[in-house]
């Protein structure tokens, strides 16, 4: 069967006007749901986008700039270790600084200085387990340029030694020279010793045949 045309009669008989703000009506809709279905979702995934961007670009700034930050402490901590390694060469064992300190008591009375107090103090390891301090109070007499070739030599030595707490007395007539009396610590930087292993146990004696 042929399909009959649309009757387009009525939509003739429809004043211009009407007919113009029919179509005005038509375009506006679909405007309007092109505007609704297609540019709006779509100019509010752009929105969103574009916050996302912002979100990101700010975290790229905070990233490039702690990565800047790690790399000027990468050189600080490089710069740190090799002063540590170099005062570590200054640190000797324990038992060496001991025997550096004996030497200082030594030097004091080898070059005409009156040792009257020598007195170790107890051992004090700093929180950072990297050295220990040996303190030792002393109390020496002797003429000024004698106690100040005693300080030059202490400079001198290859090792960390620190003087303080210096306290010099008034000048005294001692055997037809003048002496002064000095007050101070000194302190010897080490290393720290190993722990001592603890000692083994011994094992039971063994049972010689025959006996219960």
């Amino acid at each position: 069967m042929a399909m009959k045309s649309p009757d387009l009669s009525a939509f003739k008989a429809i004043p211009m006007q009407q007919k113009v703000l029919i179509l005005i009506i038509l375009l506006s809709g679909i405007g309007y749901g092109y505007w609704y279905f297609f540019d709006d979702p779509l100019q509010t995934n752009i929105d969103l986008l574009k916050v996302e961007i912002g979100k990101l670009d700010t975290e790229i700034n905070k990233n490039k700039e702690k990565v800047k930050n790690l790399e000027e402490l990468k050189r600080a901590n490089a710069e740190l270790e090799k002063q540590l390694a170099k005062n570590q060469e200054k640190l000797p064992p324990e038992e060496e600084a001991a025997q550096l300190l004996k030497q200082l008591n030594d030097l004091g009375t080898r070059i005409g200085l009156n040792l009257r107090l020598w007195r170790p103090s107890a051992r004090q390891e700093d929180p950072s387990k990297l050295f220990v301090k040996l303190p030792t109070n002393v109390e020496m007499s002797g003429g000024y340029h004698t106690l100040a070739l005693f300080f030059d030599r202490i400079s001198k030595f290859p090792r960390i030694i620190n003087v303080s707490n210096m306290r010099m007395g008034s000048a005294k007539a001692e055997r037809d020279r003048i002496s002064i009396q000095a007050t101070f610590q000194i302190t010897a930087f080490a290393s720290p010793s190993a722990a001592a292993a603890p000692p083994a146990t011994a094992a039971p004696a063994a049972t010689s045949p025959g006996k219960k």
